[in-house]
């Protein structure tokens, strides 16, 4: 049993060996063409016969192919192309090539709106694929006002190759509010996106409550008014009727035994 499986796992080895070498070497190439980068790979021979292709980004598939050539190709955006691309000749492990292309920086906003209360402290952020420089801007009156760090401790930027973050402190409602800007430049280019900011009152989350008092208070005065004008045209319960007869409602008395005596004594 034991020689059998060793025998089995042999095999199994020398056919992935088999696999891999009867593969020859791939040669890649990535071209402009315009609005799009085209990447492309080569074999230059193969014993065994190719079943198809598959192209991959970062380790994510992309594409895959059921074509039996020695040549694939892929064509990608350029304003979304920069990053770390395979090909792979199938079956697995018939021939594999990395392609890393580069390209404008991607700059994606955490998040396109943020809410913050006046007299607090507000981040703002964005992420990229790879940038050398970031900078940060406010839109003021049309104009794009650059923001840096400041002695009064009211902007703070901290960036790094893939993330950059500012940093507002003290808020006001009257200058703060706006539209802001993440720029990140690399050497094929720069991009950049927005980031809108809203500050409300401090007072803000009393409204809620404030609210539930006002409708609680409404309610209370609306039964109030109801009870008030009810009780008049009430009418009254039977042992309030008994306790105060009506005039000339007197009950009737027997005055039987008193006619009888009468008479005897005549």
């Amino acid at each position: 049993m034991a020689a059998a499986l060793l025998l089995a796992l042999g095999l199994a080895l020398l056919d992935v060996q088999g696999a891999s070498g009867a593969a020859g070497t791939i040669t890649t190439s990535v071209d402009d063409i315009g609005s799009k980068v085209r990447i492309a790979c080569i074999m230059n021979h193969s014993d065994i016969d190719v079943t198809g292709h598959q192209w991959m980004k970062d380790g994510k598939v992309l594409m895959t192919d059921q074509l039996p050539d020695l040549y694939t190709e892929f064509e990608v955006d350029k304003k979304n192309s920069t990053g770390k691309y395979s090909c792979v000749f199938l079956p697995e492990p018939l021939g594999r090539a990395e392609i890393p292309v580069s390209g404008p920086p991607v700059i994606k906003a955490t998040r396109k709106s943020e809410h913050a209360s006046e007299r607090e402290s507000v981040t703002l952020a964005c992420t990229s694929n790879s940038v050398e420089t970031w900078v940060w801007y406010r839109v003021v009156d049309s104009k794009e006002q650059v923001l840096t760090n400041s002695s009064e401790n009211k902007y703070f930027v901290s960036s790094s190759e893939s993330r950059t973050e500012l940093h507002i402190r003290n808020l006001d409602m009257t200058s703060d509010p706006g539209t802001y800007i993440c720029n990140g430049t690399n050497a094929e280019g720069t991009s950049q996106d927005f980031i809108t900011l809203r500050v409300r009152s401090h007072l803000a989350a009393l409204w809620p409550f404030l609210g539930i008092v006002a409708e609680v208070l409404v309610l209370v005065t609306i039964i109030f008014i109801y009870e008030k004008r009810r009780k008049p045209d009430e009418p009254l319960d039977d042992d309030d009727a008994g306790s105060a007869p009506l005039k000339g409602s007197a009950p009737h008395v027997n005055d039987k035994g008193k006619n009888v005596r009468q008479r005897n004594a005549t």
